[in-house]
């Protein structure tokens, strides 16, 4: 009988370890920057869950932008925090996109972020 119960205790504790790493997903670290992105160069960086994303503009100015994103098998969904993101950056940034990492970096979309 008390062996049972141990067995038992023991398969009880290692679903629930397997069910909380399962939940945790997955997660980025570091700087990845691509000059072929959607407004031109571009700079993610990951740090948890959340996502800090830079971008040159025409005229030279760097704007940045914060949000969070979350990866689910081979799409990666960025959601911007940042109040002061305009209109149209919250539009092309945020969403869901096809995600791959490749063996320099990363792939969002159809563009590739090489590590820094």
């Amino acid at each position: 009988m008390k062996k049972s119960i141990r067995i038992m205790a023991v398969v009880m504790v290692a679903l629930m370890l397997c069910l909380t790493l399962a939940s945790c997903g997955k997660t980025l670290s570091g700087k990845y920057t691509s000059d072929k992105g959607i407004l031109g160069e571009t700079t993610y960086e990951f740090s948890g869950k959340k996502v800090e994303i830079s971008y040159k503009s025409l005229l030279g100015t760097v704007t940045t932008v914060e949000g969070e994103y979350e990866i689910d098998d081979d799409k990666i969904t960025i959601t911007l925090v940042d109040e002061d993101a305009d209109e149209k950056d919250a539009k092309d940034l945020s969403g869901t996109f096809a995600f791959e990492e490749t063996e320099n970096g990363i792939k969002i979309g159809l563009v590739e972020y090489k590590k820094a």
